[in-house]
């Protein structure tokens, strides 16, 4: 919920008290995929221009 909600990764290990970002990041990096359809919309208009 914090991914989707625009908390980055590095503030969600913080919460989660993971001691290394990569376990945050391995754990949860699948969830952030709508943040990548996002930015290639956006990259697609840039392009388009």
């Amino acid at each position: 919920m914090f991914l989707a909600n625009g908390v980055s990764m590095k503030e969600v290990q913080e919460w989660l008290d993971h001691s290394d970002y990569s376990t945050t990041a391995n754990t949860y990096s699948h969830l952030e995929f709508s943040s990548k359809i996002n930015s290639a919309a956006t990259m697609n208009k840039a392009i388009k221009i």
